[in-house]
């Protein structure tokens, strides 16, 4: 069979290109495997200014412009499946043949039997490819020694961060009051060098739309959807990505999407349905920190905390945990709470807010170590804080299913000191969160509602504390830090979950700077799942990473549930059919198994428990 024109003016583009004109080694290699991937294909390219490749968007490989994916499929169509309602990502890499200034896409809409699903409905951006620390994608330790090059921020403008390959600099997009105007400002000082650089001395914003994008010849470029799927679609559709490079049009990407015949529930925990898996995130997000960096302009501080806040809620963190009242915040307060409620984020139970912690000079005082509750001196100031923070939140939410925060990682001694004031939080009707160890259960297990466990968990661990009526989550394990989508999405989804975790509550989503060779503290990288922005936050693969943690766990909940229906039918087949499921997810290694692979097998028992009931 005689190979298509365009597929032999593509080969014959590769082919010709001199291998000086390639570039390094690693570009060698991959115009090597690109060119034998065309040999070997059955189907011509849709240009022949490029190929693409299909890739899973949630992925434990790095890919940088020289990273061939093995993952990968030559041409073919994007394919994304959601539920209704979900956000569900696809990802493609364009390979050029040649350098081009300005490529567009355009996405139409999407038709199938039950009607349309609007092109406003998918999302698309550029991964870009940036220096971190050495350690990047693996920890949230920093190497100022070293800098790598990492796939991670979203962007829809890629123009938001220049890269400089000869110094492995990175510079960032700020715009200035005139006659200032904008610049580009280094944002790679190492930890010695002190250049201080604050988001909100000038406009850092990505655009509202994809703007057009370069290419380079053999160098590979992540292009990211994200769709929402519309709740009134279901079944099949497809539509095309129209590709036009330097003004002419270079070919279509097909695109196909199906929307589940159901909609995700709110995740629940894997030991109890009626249970809440909470999702309880560290956040740097301040209305007093943001007005402030307007100069005092609350309406802005407010436009930027909510479009933080929406980003949470559309990324599944619903509980992001809320500073702690202080004397004369309750306008302050309450304005932020406002926010939270307008983005939809969780009020049925708040985690901070409610102050807990007593100073440390009265926690070591002599009166209060040596002393029982009943001879210790009250904390006054404390109280007072507490009194008018319950009031406040009932005014608020209408309730005090309010978690106060205890004294971050407390030696023994202090936990020991906090009790009064546990006490005195408890008879005002709220709860205690603290971060801790098992060795609380022996010092203060009786008075924590809520533990955030240091570390990994185990079944065993999560078990002690139910016994005692509390719940738990964990932080580090890691920190937040890794850019690597996949190892967020295990660390935060299936595996604690499985673990009978009530949730996550890692350390921490944002609040650091753009620069990750600060190093700093402990020799920390910047723990940013979201970059700051003026207007809103800058996303990233770690974020969209988290989302899909969290709906594993959200697909995982339906099954469970359905499966309890399937079983309480009292029909044989039926039972079976509900045990099957509930066995295959009790036996789940969440730690090894393909996750991508995973969620197709929750979604194809959910379909057969649903059409048993």
């Amino acid at each position: 069979m005689h190979k298509p024109l365009s597929f032999l003016f593509a080969m014959m583009l590769v082919a010709s290109a001199p291998l000086h004109a390639v570039g390094t080694d690693p570009a060698k290699a991959l115009y090597d495997k690109v060119r034998a991937d065309l040999e070997a294909a059955k189907e011509k390219p849709v240009s022949n200014r490029f190929v693409y490749y299909t890739v899973p968007a949630i992925s434990n490989i790095k890919r940088t412009a020289y990273t061939y994916p093995v993952d990968g499929k030559l041409g073919g169509p994007l394919r994304i499946v959601a539920a209704k309602g979900e956000f569900e990502s696809a990802s493609f890499l364009f390979y050029p043949f040649a350098d081009a200034s300005k490529v567009d896409l355009k996405l139409g809409d999407l038709v199938g039997a039950n009607g349309k699903i609007p092109a406003s409905a998918i999302d698309m951006r550029v991964v870009k490819i940036w220096y971190q620390a050495g350690t990047a994608w693996y920890s949230y330790f920093a190497d100022s020694t070293g800098r790598e090059l990492v796939p991670e921020l979203l962007l829809k403008d890629e123009n938001l961060v220049k890269v400089d390959h000869k110094t492995k600099d990175n510079y960032l997009r700020v715009e200035y009051p005139a006659p200032r105007g904008v610049e580009y400002v280094w944002i790679s000082n190492p930890l010695r060098i002190d250049y201080g650089f604050d988001v909100g001395s000038g406009r850092v914003a990505d655009a509202e739309t994809l703007q057009p994008f370069s290419l380079r010849k053999g160098e590979l470029k992540q292009i990211w959807l994200t769709l929402e799927a519309p709740r009134d679609a279901e079944g099949r559709y497809t539509g095309t990505i129209s590709v036009t490079v330097d003004g002419k049009p270079a070919g279509t990407i097909p695109l196909e999407v199906v929307v589940l015949p159901f909609e995700l529930p709110d995740p629940k925990t894997n030991y109890d349905l009626s249970r809440n898996f909470y999702t309880i995130l560290y956040n740097g997000s301040s209305l007093r920190k943001y007005a402030l960096d307007k100069g005092g302009d609350y309406e802005a501080g407010k436009k930027r905390l909510l479009a933080e806040f929406t980003s949470m809620r559309k990324h599944n963190v619903l509980y992001p945990i809320l500073g702690a009242y202080d004397m004369g915040d309750e306008e302050l307060l309450t304005q932020h709470m406002e926010v939270y409620k307008k983005a939809g984020l969780g009020t049925d139970a708040l985690f901070g807010f409610i102050p807990a912690s007593p100073t440390y000079e009265w926690m070591i005082s002599p009166q209060v170590k040596n002393s029982p509750l009943d001879k210790q001196p009250i904390p006054e100031p404390l109280f007072r804080r507490i009194d008018r923070a319950v009031e406040l939140v009932k005014q608020l939410v209408g309730h005090t299913n309010v978690y106060a925060f205890g004294w971050d990682e407390p030696a023994m001694y202090l936990l020991v000191a906090e009790r009064l004031p546990w006490k005195y939080v408890h008879e005002k009707g709220a709860k205690i969160f603290t971060t801790g160890h098992d060795g609380h259960l022996s010092y203060g297990g009786y008075n924590e509602d809520f533990i955030n466990y240091g570390g990994a968990i185990e079944k065993t661990t999560a078990a002690k504390w139910h016994a005692v009526g509390a719940r738990i989550v964990n932080y580090a394990y890691p920190h937040t830090g890794p850019e690597n989508p996949d190892f967020v999405r295990r660390t935060h989804g299936m595996d604690v979950y499985l673990s009978d975790s009530d949730g996550i509550g890692n350390y921490i989503i944002n609040g650091f700077p753009w620069n990750d060779f600060l190093g700093g503290q402990s020799n920390f990288r910047s723990f940013n799942m979201i970059y700051p922005g003026t207007e809103g936050p800058i996303e990233t693969i770690q974020w969209e990473g988290l989302r899909e943690a969290v709906d594993d766990v959200r697909y995982a909940t339906l099954l469970r549930q359905l499966a309890t229906k399937a079983i309480a039918t009292g029909k044989v087949d039926n039972i079976y059919q509900g045990r099957l499921a509930l066995l295959w997810l009790e036996t789940l290694d969440a730690k090894t198994a393909d996750l991508n692979a995973v969620r197709m097998e929750m979604i194809s028992y959910i379909l057969k428990l649903k059409s048993l009931l």
